[in-house]
């Protein structure tokens, strides 16, 4: 029976140590890029042996295309990124339309196909690459380059929309619409700006909807993803009576607010009046308004994406003695009963559930815990994302030459894409529990009838007095091939490393000359009066509006 398992086992006894030493270099990698020292991180993603592990083609060009642009290498930048949204529509339709995997395939061994927020992002990364390099060169091509690959991020939700569950939350993101209508503005082209005013409307509404399911702009997120999904599945708009607003969904509604104001004055000056009746905008939005167009669009990329983490759950027995078509495994369940195998399995193996944990805040997520019984469980993992490091609100300073401030202001948040994985892997882990639950239960079930022909041999033999040595004999047999199962059945923690966590944005009108970005920490609800770090340099002139990408790790 165990003969069909013996070359797996050794099998993943190889793989199992290429990639630990792939993971290791990796996370050396992750940290060194954080530090700012990219000559060094491109050694080590190099070394790593990301790039002949044929599984996790995506991942290495999304990393390698991360590095380049960090590196100011916009050519390989965009390279990567256009061969990793094309990897991306080839696996993502080969991962909906092919066959269940076999048995003994789990995640890991499976191509990386990246989670939603990581395909996701690949376009806004390649819309990034195009725009720094249309910076460089000026050649419109550059400019048309970073604004097709907007639309393409826009059909790429479309299609999730049209394929995903309707539990899904993450359907769109914010820096879509906001990162999207900025590309637009810089072109100058009336429709171009048409469209803008259009996305920028389009993320309020995001704001207002889907925004309550994230602990960055309500302090009541639990709850109102219980009333989000429950109203999905009825067709309406979620309840606004669990929507705690923070002080970054202020600071994001307001800025929101200037740009569908500041757009509807340049473009549709005779819609102002109605829009700001209808916006009912603060004074300080109202006031920047009047200042006039800005020219100077900042983006701020913050820190990295939390590491996904392996977590462990259990699932039932049970619920694989019905599944199993292993014919001697039935046959051996028609002779003893599945209510003396599982509890053999729990009183000589041991095996009682220890993890049966809620995997996320999902009012559909009952089955899960439903079916994590107390009863002979196995154990399993699921990859998740369990501590986001919180986001703290900032203030953005413009410095002139002489160091002296000229500008400030409250620097919201426009996507958090650590809260954002963490909703997108619970979702997942929901989906396939049942799935990878059932597939590692019947390799331990195939282990437990071993174990348990092992003890009843044994014992037999020896008669009742035989007890301790068959239980020794029947615990070793199980031990052997649950060791396998476990290394073979790791969660598959594969992820793009690089992404940052969150992404920031706003807007000054600046006359010609060489200015510094600075930021610092809010202090509760009071301002900072200078910045603590300064980031970079933007340098202005009189070709009109550009956006300016700056990065930090920590302040």
């Amino acid at each position: 029976m165990f003969k069909k398992y013996f070359f797996f086992f050794i099998l993943i006894l190889v793989l199992g140590a290429c990639s630990s030493k792939t993971g290791e270099k990796i996370r050396k990698y992750r940290d060194v890029y954080a530090q700012g020292d990219f000559e060094k991180a491109q050694s080590l993603l190099d070394s790593s042996g990301l790039k002949k592990e044929k599984n996790s083609e995506l991942l290495w060009h999304l990393e390698k295309g991360t590095l380049a642009l960090a590196r100011g290498d916009e050519n390989t930048a965009i390279v990567d990124f256009q061969t990793s949204l094309d990897l991306i529509d080839r696996l993502f339709t080969t991962k909906l339309t092919k066959k269940a995997a076999s048995l003994f395939i789990n995640d890991a061994s499976d191509d990386f196909y990246g989670a939603s927020y990581e395909r996701s992002y690949a376009h806004y990364f390649l819309a990034k690459a195009y725009y720094q390099r249309y910076q460089k060169t000026k050649t419109k091509l550059d400019l048309q380059g970073a604004r097709g690959t907007i639309l393409a991020w826009d059909s790429y939700f479309a299609e999730l929309q049209r394929s995903a569950s309707a539990k899904t939350i993450y359907q769109t993101d914010l820096m879509l619409k906001v990162f999207g209508g900025q590309i637009h503005e810089v072109s100058e082209i009336s429709n171009d700006k048409q469209i803008a005013l259009q996305l920028y409307k389009d993320a309020l509404r995001i704001l207002e909807l889907q925004g309550g399911a994230f602990s960055l702009f309500n302090s009541k997120s639990a709850d109102y993803v219980k009333t989000y999904e429950e109203a999905v599945k009825e067709d309406k708009a979620p309840s606004q009576k669990n929507y705690d607003k923070t002080a970054a969904y202020q600071d994001l509604k307001n800025y929101l607010h200037y740009k569908v104001l500041s757009l509807t004055k340049e473009i549709r000056g005779s819609d102002f009046a109605v829009q700001l009746k209808s916006l009912s905008p603060q004074s300080d939005v109202l006031k920047k308004v009047e200042t006039g167009k800005s020219n100077v669009t900042i983006v701020i990329e913050e820190g990295l994406v939390p590491a996904k983490v392996g977590k462990p759950f259990n699932f039932g027995i049970k619920g694989a003695m019905a599944a199993t078509d292993d014919k001697k495994v039935q046959s051996f369940i028609a002779t003893v009963g599945s209510d003396l195998i599982a509890s053999f399995a729990m009183n000589k193996l041991g095996m009682a559930p220890s993890n049966t944990s809620n995997p996320g805040s999902f009012l559909f997520a009952h089955q899960v815990t439903k079916l994590a019984v107390q009863e002979a469980a196995v154990e399993f993992e699921l990859p998740m994302i369990e501590n986001v490091p919180l986001v703290q609100r900032l203030q953005v300073f413009v410095l002139d030459s002489k160091g002296v401030i000229i500008a400030q202001s409250p620097l919201p948040v426009i996507s958090e894409n650590g809260d954002i994985a963490r909703i997108v892997l619970e979702e997942d882990v929901v989906s396939r529990y049942v799935k990878t639950g059932t597939r590692v239960a019947l390799k331990h079930l195939t282990a437990i009838v071993a174990a348990m022909t092992v003890y009843q041999t044994i014992n037999g033999k020896n008669g009742n007095g035989g007890d301790f040595l068959a239980k020794a004999a029947a615990l070793a047999t199980y031990v052997g091939a649950s060791k396998g199962i476990a290394m073979f059945e790791k969660a598959d923690t594969r992820y793009w490393s690089t992404l940052p966590q969150a992404l920031r944005m706003m807007e000054f009108k600046l006359a010609p000359g060489d200015y510094e970005i600075g930021i610092a920490l809010y202090t509760g609800d009071k301002a900072p009066a200078a910045p603590s770090k300064v980031l970079g340099k933007v340098a202005v002139d009189k070709s009109g509006k550009t956006i300016n990408i700056l990065t930090f790790s920590k302040l």
